[in-house]
């Protein structure tokens, strides 16, 4: 996972805290050094009523200071957008800031979905057969149970997709996760039966291959009842000498 290191959070604070009051002083500065001159210039107007223009015509200076406070107005409401603007831009720039990406969440893996690492057949079966059967929705997802189930196998060949074909489809997975069901596994048995033991001594199997059928006793907690189900499959190993899966079905022959 990729560490990510964040700024010290008080000198991030003090930024944000700071930024906008300073903007917004520095506006009214502004405006405060404006106004009075603006003031200062409709007050010098009012001596010179009945100015007489060279033309000879009498100034209306009733007109002029009418002129006068309009602009007055307008650069009021100038500087007020200048203010309003400086200020949602200082917002938006804190907000760009302050924002900080995180790293995704690792997946989750439950402990006995670890496969050991042993050259012994039946060991190495047990624990698949533990895999398939043990669950808890509530901790991770069917993503993480295939991917956990998919490490059994090697995964340059096609052993894992026939792995993870034991366990539930998406819809089953759907109503366990909505009944928060989980589910746990003991006496677990693997047995060789005849038939398989045949398959062996007709040298129809690779070197190192070993085959059990092997038994178990689910209990399945949901949000309604817990029920205690009785599990079967044929599981066959490689190991060379360390031990990987070959292939499984749930579907045994008479």
């Amino acid at each position: 996972m990729t560490n990510i290191r964040l700024r010290p959070p008080s000198h991030h604070l003090f930024v944000q805290c700071c930024r906008i009051p300073i903007a917004l002083a520095s506006h009214l500065f502004v405006a405060a050094s404006v106004l009075p001159q603006l003031a200062a210039t409709v007050g010098s107007t009012a001596p010179r009523r009945g100015k007489i223009s060279k033309r000879g015509n009498p100034v209306k200076s009733s007109t002029r200071s009418r002129i006068i406070a309009i602009l007055a107005v307008v650069g009021v409401v100038a500087l007020l957008a200048v203010l309003v603007v400086g200020w949602q831009r200082s917002g938006e720039q804190s907000g760009r800031s302050s924002s900080t990406t995180y790293p995704e969440e690792a997946p989750t893996q439950l402990e006995t979905w670890t496969p050991p690492t042993t050259n012994d057949p039946r060991e190495f079966a047990s624990a698949y057969a533990r895999a398939i059967w043990t669950y808890d929705t509530s901790l991770h997802s069917y993503v993480d149970w295939q991917n956990a189930v998919s490490v059994f196998a090697d995964p340059a060949s096609a052993a894992p997709q026939v792995a993870r074909s034991l366990l539930p489809q998406w819809a089953e997975w759907d109503q366990l996760q909505s009944h928060k069901a989980r589910a746990v596994v003991g006496g677990i048995t693997a047995e060789v039966t005849p038939e398989l033991e045949a398959i062996v001594n007709r040298g129809q199997a690779p070197a190192g291959w070993h085959a059990f059928v092997v038994h178990g006793t689910q209990t399945v907690i949901t949000d309604a009842d817990t029920r205690f189900l009785d599990r079967k499959a044929a599981v066959a190993v490689v190991c060379t000498p360390t031990c990987r899966f070959w292939s499984a079905t749930a579907q045994l022959s008479p």
